[in-house]
């Protein structure tokens, strides 16, 4: 039996999400939908959570809950579920004020470690004493600062890390993404998958004790 259009609703849950704490959560925030106009505008006003001090900073909701949710409004309705079967849920809480002092260190502490990252790593291999006999080679004489290597070769060096990372502040060469962005990208997505795991072993043992 062929059922009315009217009485469908198309469902895909976004993968995840960032709200703020103490605001509803309703359907509009976590899913892509479409039903019949008459229906579609409560639908997405339909409250499925109001994240509370319980709820940590992540949340989970699974489409069993979407659906227990959208049936007790509409008991007739056939959903049509595409995508992911659940959506993760990140809580915001109020941001604090930006402190210039605190990102001052913390920028110094970054510059001064990654300096010293590069400076130990030419220690470790070496480099003033491959570039002190590269220059010999090429003019024939020694010196103990080869400085006309030496400066070409720092400036290569910051540029080199700006094209291998792809990005200079804001600014992108191209659409490829950089090898951080990929190696960010699965760590996103392993620590999804970490939370996703834990987040239903939670509601399992929530389940067994009730």
């Amino acid at each position: 039996m062929q059922i009315p259009p009217s009485r469908l609703l198309y469902l895909r849950l976004r993968k995840r999400i960032v709200v703020n704490k103490g605001v509803p959560i309703r359907l509009r925030d976590v899913a892509q939908m479409l039903a019949d106009p008459s229906i579609e505008d409560k639908l997405k006003e339909l409250p499925l959570h109001t994240p509370g001090e319980r709820d940590g900073s992540i949340l989970l909701i699974d489409m069993l809950r979407v659906v227990a949710v959208i049936r007790a409004e509409f008991p007739d309705l056939q959903i049509e579920h595409f995508g992911e079967p659940h959506v993760l849920i990140e809580v915001m809480t109020p941001s604090r004020k930006f402190n210039p002092l605190l990102f001052a260190l913390v920028w110094l502490l970054l510059f001064v470690g990654s300096g010293l990252a590069i400076m130990n790593f030419h220690v470790d291999v070496s480099m003033l004493e491959v570039h002190r006999k590269l220059y010999e080679m090429i003019s024939g004489d020694a010196v103990e600062h080869p400085y006309w290597l030496q400066i070409p070769y720092s400036f290569g060096l910051g540029a080199g890390m700006v094209i291998f990372f792809n990005q200079l502040f804001k600014k992108k060469f191209s659409e490829e993404p950089s090898p951080l962005e990929v190696e960010m990208f699965m760590y996103q997505e392993n620590l999804n998958r970490y939370v996703i795991t834990e987040e239903y072993t939670k509601l399992q043992d929530s389940k067994d004790h009730s």
